[in-house]
């Protein structure tokens, strides 16, 4: 007999999922979400399909934005949202996950059904952000759910709109010489903390891909330079790590997000860069 593995279980919940919304199981609610909603694999991509089409509670996310793209696990309702789904916009790098790849496979939907948007980097950067709207702008033209006209018109406004905040950001974050304050940061946000001027002098992966002398080398560097702040990626999960590198340097711990609407007022994309902005700011305020 074969061995019960998590693929074998997220198999199973797929074709109970199935036979839930073919009986109208009681489960699952055949009214939970609109008759015709788009999945997004993350709320990256949440946002800029809200910014560009207007729709927002049609939308169903499939990972959380709080957690780890990479390790969450999937529910009957994820299952429903794809079966439901017209379109399902994923990142690239979300095609190899287990669970994604379980759940297509699983499901079995048409390949139109499914759209990949490859932009590299942190979305909350401007200019990753930007290049998402113009990605999935072309997807939701191509599906027939934004025409060409509409899409270029709020393309353009919030193109200007990121522009004019990404400027009021750095000439704010300017005021407080940011080149001058050194930082250790995660990899996944060490190109975050770059954009605003911060001096970053080294970075480290997920916690697992840490081992002793990774960490021995991040002692010695941040002690040479007289590391002030050590920036953890939220989605990440090593925030006990974090904080024991920080309290080992005697430094201000900070934990970012790599993803939009993770705080109660994180309602925005600007909300969300700004939230970030105001971890670091208070930090800066600790540090003696």
């Amino acid at each position: 007999m074969k061995p019960f593995t998590l693929i074998t279980s997220y198999r199973l919940l797929i074709v109970l999922a199935v036979l839930c919304n073919m009986w109208g199981g009681f489960l699952l609610s055949p009214h939970m979400y609109a008759d015709e909603p788009l999945v997004v694999g993350t709320s990256a991509i949440h946002s800029a399909v809200k910014d560009l089409s207007g729709k927002d509670s049609e939308l169903a996310i499939v990972v959380p934005p709080d957690l780890c793209p990479g390790h969450f696990d999937l529910k009957p309702g994820d299952i429903e949202k794809f079966i439901n789904a017209k379109l399902v916009i994923l990142h690239t790098w979300q095609k190899d996950l287990p669970a994604i790849k379980s759940l297509i496979h699983g499901t079995n939907p048409p390949p139109e059904k499914i759209v990949y948007i490859q932009v590299e980097g942190n979305w909350l950067l401007p200019k990753n952000y930007i290049k998402g709207l113009e990605q999935i702008g072309k997807v939701l033209i191509k599906a027939g759910l934004l025409s060409e006209e509409d899409f270029k018109k709020q393309f353009e406004k919030r193109k200007k709109e990121i522009v004019s905040f990404e400027q009021q950001v750095l000439s704010s974050v300017k005021e407080i010489q940011p080149e001058n304050i050194p930082v250790i940061a995660s990899v996944f946000q060490s190109d975050f903390v770059k954009w605003l001027g911060f001096k970053v002098v080294d970075t480290f992966p997920r916690a697992e891909e840490i081992n002793l002398s990774l960490w021995g080398n991040l002692l010695k560097k941040g002690k040479e330079e007289n590391v002030k702040i050590v920036v953890e990626n939220q989605q990440s999960g090593e925030i006990d790590l974090v904080k024991r590198l920080s309290t080992e340097l005697n430094a201000q711990s900070v934990i970012l997000s790599g993803f939009p609407y993770t705080c109660s007022s994180c309602n925005s994309w600007e909300a969300s860069v700004q939230n970030n902005i105001n971890s670091l700011l208070e930090a800066l305020k600790k540090i003696n």
